[in-house]
């Protein structure tokens, strides 16, 4: 069963290189606790560290770029997501900046899910499939309204977030951030059924209604002539 906190539609329009425009319908829903609610995915948690010899850990097959698995918080350059005690992904540290990407070659997936920490307008996630572009995300889409950026502790800025795209599918995403930090964990990837939005059925109800109205009204019209 799906328990929402908060969700939203998002209308992500990107301009094609032949002028043409796209608009990437995606279902974004917060969950509760740090995990993915999807039975069935494919999860990674970067909790396969060999034993402690550092704060550092190897990256799950996928992942490349400049993004490191951390075992805990660093000062001044990652923090891990409130109440999470295990190995995180902190995207570019130990830089500033820097993309991390995932790329699963031969799948196709329609749903992403993750526990984002001290979410930021700085953090960015690009979707893919192949070379195309398929949507951009930002901490300002996510954020709970009301809550600072950046904060580590509070629930609104550390929150799982999940992402469903209604008419596309992606096989990459890149993760980006300009200064500190983008961290994350609990990654989770499906390719899920897509039902009808409850708003869309409730149009479809409505405009179903009128032209009922509207044969009536004839039938009423036809019996008096």
């Amino acid at each position: 069963m799906r328990v929402l906190s908060k969700a939203m539609t998002i209308g992500v329009l990107l301009a094609g290189t032949a002028g043409a425009a796209h608009a990437a319908i995606i279902d974004t829903y917060f969950t509760p606790g740090m995990t993915s609610m999807i039975a069935g995915a494919t999860v990674y948690d970067f909790n396969t560290c060999p034993a402690p010899s550092g704060y550092v850990c190897p990256k799950p097959t996928g992942y490349s770029g400049a993004g490191s698995v951390l075992t805990t918080s660093i000062s001044g350059m990652a923090a891990a997501p409130a109440g999470d005690n295990t190995p995180y992904l902190s995207v570019a540290y130990p830089n500033a900046s820097g993309l991390e990407t995932f790329v699963s070659p031969g799948s196709a997936y329609n749903y992403f899910g993750l526990y984002w920490g001290s979410i930021d307008d700085y953090n960015s996630l690009f979707f893919y499939s192949g070379a195309s572009l398929v949507a951009k995300l930002t901490g300002l889409n996510v954020i709970q309204a009301g809550t600072a950026l950046g904060n580590q502790t509070a629930p609104g800025s550390n929150r799982y977030v999940n992402f469903l795209f209604r008419d596309s599918t992606f096989d990459r995403i890149v993760f980006s951030t300009t200064q500190y930090a983008f961290e994350s964990d609990n990654h989770t990837f499906a390719r899920v059924p897509v039902s009808e939005p409850a708003t869309l059925t409730l149009l479809g109800m409505g405009l179903f209604g009128l032209i009922l109205l509207q044969r009536r009204r004839k039938l009423r019209i036809s019996d008096k002539n």
